[in-house]
């Protein structure tokens, strides 16, 4: 069988190993890898054991695997600088890693919700498991699962120091990526032992999706997770696949675009905020208090680069910062009013998609502050980004002197 990964890429640039990684997978004349809804393939004329798919490749059923999805592994083995291995979810990704490695002792920080349920199933399934916080003790601690950046403040950790910390210990450190995808993280570079992503974010992009993504070091890992995927039929199905790889063709630009048009927003908000605070040297302006009095706090990488203790980010994040912020309100009330309101901004669940998104997260998660709002950055303009802010601000500032007055 051919090899998954094209060495040819390795040192392309990312937007370059995007397009072409799985080029040495191709047979046909399509430029567009065509789209398959096989479940089954004829086998060789020779032999059942022959390639039935080109000089160097061989299919018999989709549980196994098909055309499509061995582009997209190759692809994302190129781009996560590993061994990918695609999932039916980001969730069921997770799973997977768990199920493998089979650790006892687990810590874990801050991290999405769901991880922390698919943690407890394994549970179910692996009585004893104990989990045990980020900072503390990694005595008896045999996997350390660092979510970074962060959901939904989209802050950062620093991965090299975690991978210390749990190498010294014996312990293996898996990294969940998720709202960093190349080219902005590459946490193998930092010491990761494994990365994680869900694929229906980023890297999917256009909100059509679900699929995860396990990167291993090693060629042997990820062909030990494809065998347990081919057993239990984890895998993601033939359009889903599809549309993955469509995405990743302009996962670069996209990704980019969405940085540095997020990480504006963020410094205009936070510019807001910090407007509308009396000092003895600033007096707010009534326009001022209007646009940032009823902001509590805005959380986002960019913001952690004045802190003397984050000095690791820039060599960590080196193209930019995850798209994805946290906004907080002095009240739930406003925090809904905002999510509501916001005219570019869709209020729904998710992120990484081309659109913008705004998720109040407690309608999720009981333990999730009811005052934040997770802010998903897509691809519209700045201007038109800004000016939705603007607008709705005012009108909250508005909602809030109208009720006071009632």
């Amino acid at each position: 069988m051919v090899e998954i990964k094209n060495p040819l890429y390795n040192t392309a640039a990312p937007a370059t190993q995007s397009i072409h990684a799985d080029a040495h997978l191709r047979i046909t004349a399509d430029v567009t890898a065509p789209i398959s809804v096989s479940t089954t393939f004829d086998y060789a004329k020779s032999s059942v054991d022959a390639c039935n798919y080109g000089p160097d490749q061989r299919y018999v059923y989709s549980r196994e695997g098909t055309p499509v999805l061995t582009k997209v592994e190759a692809t994302l083995s190129t781009l996560c600088e590993g061994h990918a291995v695609v999932y039916g979810s980001g969730l069921t990704a997770a799973y997977a890693v768990l199920i493998e490695h089979r650790p006892k002792k687990i810590a874990l920080g801050e991290c999405y919700f769901g991880v922390k349920e698919v943690i407890k199933q394994y549970q179910r399934l692996v009585p004893g498991v104990q989990v045990v916080g980020l900072e503390c003790s990694y005595e008896k601690v045999d996997m350390v699962w660092l979510e970074s950046p962060i959901n939904p403040t989209g802050e950062v950790k620093d991965i090299s120091s975690y991978a210390l910390r749990a190498h010294a210990a014996g312990a293996m450190l898996v990294v969940d990526s998720t709202l960093a995808p190349p080219p902005l993280s590459y946490p193998f570079r930092q010491g990761a032992d494994i990365v994680v992503h869900s694929a229906t974010k980023y890297m999917g992009g256009h909100s059509d999706l679900l699929a995860g993504v396990v990167v291993t070091k090693s060629a042997k890992s990820a062909e030990t997770l494809r065998h347990a995927r081919y057993i239990l039929g984890t895998g993601a199905g033939n359009l889903e696949c599809w549309l993955l790889l469509r995405s990743l063709r302009t996962l670069t630009v996209r990704v980019r675009a969405q940085s540095q048009t997020a990480t504006r927003i963020v410094a205009l908000l936070e510019g807001h905020r910090r407007a509308a605070i009396h000092s003895a040297c600033h007096t707010p302006s009534p326009l001022e208090l209007k646009l940032g009095s009823r902001i509590a706090s805005v959380s986002h990488a960019s913001l952690q680069l004045c802190a003397t203790h984050c000095s690791f980010i820039e060599n960590q994040h080196p193209e930019g910062f995850g798209a994805v912020f946290a906004i907080r309100f002095k009240c739930k009330d406003s925090a809904l009013f905002v999510a509501r309101h916001l005219g570019l901004h869709r209020f729904a669940t998710s992120l990484g998609g081309v659109e913008s998104l705004v998720d109040w997260r407690h309608g999720w998660d009981a333990t999730a502050d009811p005052t934040l709002l997770r802010v998903s950055v897509g691809l519209e303009g700045f201007d038109d980004l800004a000016k939705d802010w603007a607008q709705t601000l005012l009108a909250l500032n508005d909602h809030e002197v109208a009720k006071a007055k009632i």
